[in-house]
């Protein structure tokens, strides 16, 4: 894949996207979550391969900037639409993301359902529950976040998304992009993810949609996903055993789902 910046100037963005050629193939677009990018798009290379892959990453996390304030999700969600036509002109799109990614993507496909072609969601922010709240991620520190995150807090995975040094210089740098990222997540996220998706959700009727729970999630609990089926009855929602937050990285369970959608037809 390749990196591109896409420079708004009218908005003040400077948007970082990795794409590999668009063809005549479905186009997929990865959002990464609250935590920033990863090793994206979180999909196996044979699924990859189904599709053209466009991965954008959400200003104010480091890779795109802005010097613009955007602080709500529907303004976030347009700016991004403006960075998915730039790359993919007026052709619909299977919008997929990861925690806040996913949030976003809902937010998009709301704007333009004609132009989403699918939804791949993966533990995504948007509803509360007072007796299963989760764990706030602004107030906890790193080692005890870790075991919220990951089915298994341990394991090679987590201590190389969230690594750890002796260093001093290093753990300021750590420490720094901590700030960085959080800082950003709370403008859309914070004090309560409730974005009260449940009031639009007749925009995505026809839209064919799959949403993914850890069940050792501990910042979206996967308790959540009854509230996700009520409001998109037409939705394949699935709570995945082996997976807690970070499921996009911890599982196959995207690659499947997003084979699924990629075989489907959206109703528009």
């Amino acid at each position: 894949m390749k990196s591109q910046t896409l420079n708004c100037e009218q908005s003040g963005i400077s948007f970082e996207v990795s794409h590999a050629q668009i063809g005549k193939k479905s186009t997929v677009v990865w959002i990464h979550g609250e935590f920033g990018s990863f090793d994206d798009p979180p999909f196996s290379k044979e699924v990859q391969a189904l599709a053209n892959m466009v991965v954008i990453h959400i200003p104010g996390w480091g890779k795109s900037t802005s010097t613009s304030d955007i602080d709500r999700l529907d303004q976030l969600a347009t700016a991004m639409w403006w960075a998915v036509e730039e790359i993919c002109g007026e052709s619909p799109v299977l919008l997929a993301g990861h925690g806040l990614g996913a949030t976003i993507a809902v937010e998009m496909a709301i704007q333009q359902p004609r132009l989403t072609s699918g939804l791949l969601l993966a533990a995504p922010f948007g509803y509360f529950d007072e007796r299963d709240p989760g764990v706030d991620i602004f107030a906890l520190m790193p080692k005890d976040l870790m075991k919220h995150l990951y089915q298994n807090p341990n394991s090679d995975l987590a201590k190389t998304q969230f690594p750890s040094s002796d260093d001093g210089y290093e753990r300021g740098l750590i420490a720094i992009r901590r700030v960085e990222v959080l800082g950003s997540a709370s403008r859309y996220i914070f004090p309560i993810p409730d974005t009260n998706i449940g009031d639009r959700a007749y925009r995505l009727s026809k839209v064919p949609m799959s949403a993914l729970f850890g069940k050792s999630d501990g910042v979206v609990p996967a308790g959540l996903s009854a509230q996700w089926a009520k409001s998109f009855p037409h939705a394949e929602i699935q709570i995945i055993d082996e997976a807690g937050h970070m499921l996009p990285y911890e599982t196959t369970a995207t690659d499947r789902a997003l084979e699924k959608l990629l075989a489907v037809k959206s109703g528009y």
